[in-house]
């Protein structure tokens, strides 16, 4: 039978009106971000030496790899390269809660950083044991993620060169007075005399957690061009007191920004390189939003581009800039665009949601 409803409750609803859950008084909770475990979709098998590479594009910047023809590719799951977007991506900016802008990123940086060559994720989910967490382990081929005691291992540091540790410190436990912290004091004494540079960045929580993305990409991509200046290839450890939660949110930020990942992606690629990772919904929901300032900043830096190309760059107000400003929006209304647009955008809130919370039936 038809669930009976009170028509003095709500008298606006029609009687073949119901709802479809009980109603919650709770605070709304930002929806689950699934991130599916990294796996070979494609099934590699066979010799890589005897077959051909064939690669399936997925989008962002993002190959799943079948086979590159090298000897050690069997177990290979992605490769992903630089995004030329990053130049976009790590413009400076004034943020609110930094008073260290973030440099300026060319081209010709963004090559030197990268060395402009792909990067490989292997599938050793098979090989990881559990006492692998205490140690570091590659991301990319100069950016490395784990735990502040990894940095006790100085044969470790020699083998891979590395040449400066980023210790994700926690906001809430920040020295007074700008001080180092625990975290990093004990890092440096660890590192005491070796070369490698110590630096630390503070990660708190909600949306300072954003400004403090760009600014730690900027210190490893500072630390890189500056050792690149001297003729060396610059190494950066990024670490936490686990090497599963700050320090890995500041990696999955870094891949998103030079690499053009998604969130789900960056997640993917380093649980291939470091499995025991694991960002708590919090972390997720903001590297998301991170992810989509990356791509407006993208999308209005490559506009910036095209107009100035198109504008023969020509400078401003030197009458190159003619009807390059903004169309009023009665312009919009006489060239028939945006008509509809309203209620296109209002039905694009609905895209992709299973649930309805109310059904019209008819008994």
């Amino acid at each position: 039978p038809p669930p009976k409803m009170n028509p003095n409750s709500h008298p606006s609803y029609q009687a073949t009106i119901h709802q479809t859950a009980p109603y919650s008084s709770r605070p709304p909770s930002p929806p689950y971000i699934h991130v599916p475990p990294p796996s070979n979709a494609l099934g590699l098998t066979g010799n890589p030496q005897n077959t051909p590479p064939t690669t399936t594009t997925a989008p962002n910047n993002v190959t799943i790899t079948s086979s590159i023809g090298l000897p050690t590719a069997r177990d290979v799951v992605m490769t992903i390269h630089p995004s030329p977007a990053a130049i976009h991506n790590l413009s400076p900016f004034s943020s609110s809660t930094t008073t260290q802008p973030v440099a300026a990123l060319t081209a010709a940086d963004l090559a030197t950083i990268t060395a402009s060559r792909p990067q490989f994720a292997r599938d050793n989910t098979a090989a990881w044991v559990y006492e692998a967490r205490r140690a570091a382990q590659p991301v990319l081929d100069y950016l490395y993620l784990g735990p502040a005691s990894s940095v006790k291992d100085r044969a470790f540091l020699a083998r891979e060169g590395i040449t400066m540790v980023l210790c994700a410190r926690d906001a809430r436990f920040a020295a007074p007075g700008g001080g180092e912290g625990m975290l990093m004091m004990g890092v440096k004494r660890a590192v005491e005399g070796t070369g490698v540079v110590v630096e630390g960045i503070d990660i708190a929580d909600g949306r300072e957690l954003v400004g403090a993305f760009s600014v730690a990409a900027g210190r490893v991509n500072e630390h890189c061009l500056a050792v690149a200046r001297q003729g060396g290839r610059g190494k950066v450890l990024v670490v936490c007191e686990t090497g599963n939660e700050r320090s890995a949110a500041v990696v999955a930020a870094y891949l998103m920004a030079m690499y053009g990942l998604d969130l789900v992606q960056a997640v993917q690629f380093m649980q291939l390189q470091r499995f025991c990772v694991a960002l708590g919904d919090e972390l997720k929901f903001w590297l998301q939003a991170y992810g989509d300032i990356l791509r407006a900043r993208g999308v209005v830096g490559m506009s910036l581009l095209q107009r100035r190309e198109l504008l023969g760059l020509r400078p401003e107000g030197n009458g190159g800039a003619q009807g390059g400003g903004k169309r009023r929006i009665e312009e919009m209304d006489e060239g028939g665009e945006g008509a509809g647009d309203g209620m296109d955008m209002d039905g694009e809130r609905y895209a992709g949601r299973s649930f309805a919370p109310f059904v019209d039936r008819d008994y």
